[in-house]
């Protein structure tokens, strides 16, 4: 599917008028579907979830309402609460060839619903999880526990979701497939952020961005390069290096035309070169950028954090209250956890303080402690969140005209920050 998707729709429509059985054509509608993501996302969702539900696999709107999804992670919990880890890396093999495709196809959703019909995620994770279990361990099972990990992390539980990512990982090793090998690593690493200094965790999406591109696996490849960028630049990265590898990553996402990618980092090339005096930035001009943005609520979030974000860096109190309450209006739930996520609480939560303390109102108080709440839950690992956390703190108390406690807090965060090396 790497070369004409046109072509190929024709060529594949032609074995798929001819086969003589619904399982002739499962590989035909896989490679299919899989080519299809790359231009029309939200269409290749439908058909993955047609295929399943010819496999036995049913999901239907009601399944992702969110009391639906805690008591399915109720029952999954349950279902490994038997198993230690030794024993999942060790447990059978999946035999049953429906099981095996279904599989397939899940695991090409897991990405896809996170970036487009996010309320589903999570349905995609735990039917991976509950297939191995029941029916064994296949190829695909790695993807399904990375995944499983990111969403106990996001419930609060970091721990115990890097435990599951570990496993994933360890199961990747020893019988995964070398197809879903860069979205472990992807996603893995994004996890493996709360627990690990950032700047650390660099090398891993590099290491993915190689191993994706050796398979073959362009939305691997693609997402390792967005997960590098934006860990790269929260990092504390020199503006002009994060500009020679942004722009690297721009090139590979624009050969391969995949405009979803490219439109969730876009809009920090736009801020760097705001940053850095050059205003010379053109990706909002590329039809495809555009036209994501347009479509995909997430994408339109990121934009709006990152608008903010530059309005508050130069104190642009106004605009940068207009942009908060868009921001705000998204409300988006999701069931996912990445480092992105960290910088969403991060600066909602300082423009949050600074609204309070100019317009008193309450609402945004609430917002400013909410988002402090979160980032205590994450600053156990003290090296990425804890000169956060103090800086979020000295605004509270600076809100509250506790200044000398708020004056203490500020030299704290600076302290903390030029300790585990954050330069801006």
């Amino acid at each position: 599917f790497i070369g004409n998707i046109v072509s190929l729709k024709y060529l594949s429509q032609q074995v798929l008028s001819f086969g003589n059985s619904f399982e002739d054509k499962l590989e035909v509608l896989y490679i299919t579907v899989s080519a299809l993501a790359r231009i029309e996302t939200h269409q290749a969702v439908e058909k993955a979830i047609s295929v399943l539900s010819h496999l036995g696999e049913v999901f239907s709107e009601s399944h992702s309402e969110p009391g639906n999804i805690r008591l399915l992670i109720e029952q999954t919990k349950f279902m490994l609460s038997e198993y230690t880890d030794e024993r999942l890396l060790n447990h059978k093999s999946m035999e049953d060839p429906s099981k095996i495709m279904a599989m397939k196809f899940l695991a090409k959703l897991e990405l896809w619903t996170a970036v487009t019909k996010s309320s589903w995620q999570p349905l995609i994770t735990m039917k991976m999880v509950q297939l191995s279990i029941e029916h064994g361990m296949s190829a695909m099972s790695p993807i399904g526990f990375t995944y499983y990990g990111m969403l106990i992390a996001s419930l609060g539980d970091i721990r115990e979701g890097c435990r599951y990512v570990r496993i994933g990982r360890k199961l990747l090793d020893g019988m995964g497939s070398k197809e879903v090998a860069g979205e472990v690593i992807a996603i893995g690493t994004q996890i493996m952020c709360f627990v690990e200094p950032v700047q650390a965790t660099l090398e891993c999406h590099v290491q993915g961005h190689t191993t994706a591109m050796a398979a073959g696996d362009t939305h691997g490849v693609m997402l390792n390069s967005a997960c590098y960028i934006g860990s790269l630049f929260w990092a504390g990265t020199k503006l002009s290096v994060w500009r020679e590898r942004y722009h690297l990553a721009r090139r590979l996402m624009e050969e391969h035309d995949h405009m979803t990618f490219l439109a969730h980092i876009s809009q920090w090339e736009e801020n760097v070169s705001i940053l850095m005096g050059t205003n010379d930035s053109n990706v909002s001009e590329i039809e495809g950028v555009k036209n994501v943005r347009e479509g995909n609520p997430h994408a339109s979030y990121t934009q709006a954090l990152q608008e903010m974000y530059i309005k508050f860096m130069f104190r642009e109190y106004e605009e940068m209250k207009v942009l908060a309450e868009k921001y705000y209006d998204f409300n988006l739930h999701t069931w996912t956890l990445l480092h992105i996520h960290t910088a969403h609480t991060f600066y909602s939560g300082l423009v949050s303080s600074w609204v309070f303390r100019k317009s008193k109102d309450a609402k945004w108080a609430d917002r400013a402690r909410k988002a402090k709440l979160l980032m205590t839950k994450w600053a156990d690992c003290k090296w990425n969140f804890q000169n956060k956390l103090y800086l979020m703190e000295a605004e509270e108390a600076f809100c509250y005209k506790a200044n000398g406690n708020a004056e203490s807090l500020y030299e704290k965060a600076l302290s903390s920050a030029r300790k585990h090396r954050f330069i801006h």
